[in-house]
């Protein structure tokens, strides 16, 4: 059975735009980490706008804009306010964040109607996000001015739908979770999501890079276990079956309280279209993103056919089995 991607009755739908793999960073695990060809075209700005129009006639209501690094794209203001023109209420941007540290740069977006920013920011630590992941100097710091920056047009409620950390859960970064939280909380972060490492590009295959949930998830259970007594801020996890939580020696019933709050991706996630708008070559190709995760990325090991949470469980990255195999996961 696949997993159920409910479209929550006050989310609308939406589409990510991806408009083309050039970035300004070189994150070993991107999911855009085949060597980038500087050279390679942006998608074309009027296949945005036709791209656009398409999906807001479909019905979609959100728009998103992904890259490569989005901030990047020379025509990214003029898409925002066109998707504002076409009457999309809610206009997001995932983003590494690092043009965001210029005032100027982030209130021009803003104008144009951007409604939510989600930044990739993977550590606290100039000597984790700078050296080992992003491997720009100086990344960390653009990053912290990036947020300041954000929080404030947040507060004079220009951003309604607030902003977001996205960091990928990974080797490097796993040992400094708390702090993460505790550093840009205290900066006015209250969205954290934490996606697991997809063994991708450079990091596929690297135990370096990626830990196993036996590794992981006693850190991530004391992180939440301490969200639970103190702050309460919205923490979430994706790429984590819920079984994978057993690791931490958890309790079956502790397993289904914090499985339903912080790892129900088929709940936090509707299901949202993509295009491909910037596609070397030009070749048009959308996709329902959850859909293309379960059917083509990830797989689940036999003893899944027997779990209560099947129709709402991904499982794991297949790339994830290459390396750890499935000794990890039981049915629930």
């Amino acid at each position: 059975m696949a997993p159920a991607y409910a479209q929550p009755p006050d989310e609308p739908r939406r589409v990510d735009i991806h408009l083309g793999t050039r970035c300004n960073s070189r994150c070993a695990f991107c999911m855009s980490s085949v060597p980038r060809d500087q050279r390679e075209p942006w998608a074309p700005p009027e296949r945005v706008r036709a791209e656009l129009r398409h999906f807001h006639q479909s019905g979609c209501r959100a728009a998103g804009f992904l890259g490569g690094e989005p901030t990047a794209y020379p025509g990214l203001a003029a898409c925002i306010a066109y998707a504002k023109k076409l009457g999309y209420a809610r206009i997001s941007l995932c983003t590494n964040g690092l043009r965001f540290s210029d005032a100027g740069f982030c209130r021009a977006l803003v104008d144009a109607g951007l409604t939510r920013v989600t930044l990739s920011v993977h550590s606290h630590l100039a000597r984790v996000e700078d050296r080992r992941i992003t491997r720009v100097r100086g990344a960390l710091a653009r990053k912290v001015r990036a947020v300041r920056n954000l929080v404030a047009l947040r507060d004079q409620g220009r951003l309604p739908g607030n902003i977001a950390l996205n960091p990928v859960l990974c080797r490097p970064n796993l040992e400094g979770l708390e702090g993460y939280v505790a550093f840009f909380g205290g900066l006015g972060v209250d969205d954290i999501r934490f996606n697991y490492i997809w063994p991708h590009g450079e990091a596929r295959g690297e135990r370096a890079w990626v830990p196993s949930f036996r590794e992981a998830m006693p850190q991530v259970v004391r992180l939440i276990l301490l969200n639970e007594k103190g702050s309460r801020r919205r923490l979430s996890f994706g790429g984590v079956p819920k079984c994978a939580l057993f690791q931490a020696g958890v309790s079956p019933r502790l397993l289904e309280h914090l499985a339903a709050r912080y790892f129900d991706e088929a709940g936090f996630d509707p299901g949202n279209d993509v295009s491909m708008a910037g596609q070397a070559g030009g070749r048009e190709e959308r996709f329902v993103w959850q859909e293309r995760k379960r059917d083509v990325l990830k797989v689940q090991a036999p003893g899944c056919r027997s779990c209560r949470h099947r129709d709402r469980c991904e499982g794991v990255w297949a790339s994830y089995a290459d390396i750890y195999g499935f000794g990890e996961l039981q049915p629930l």
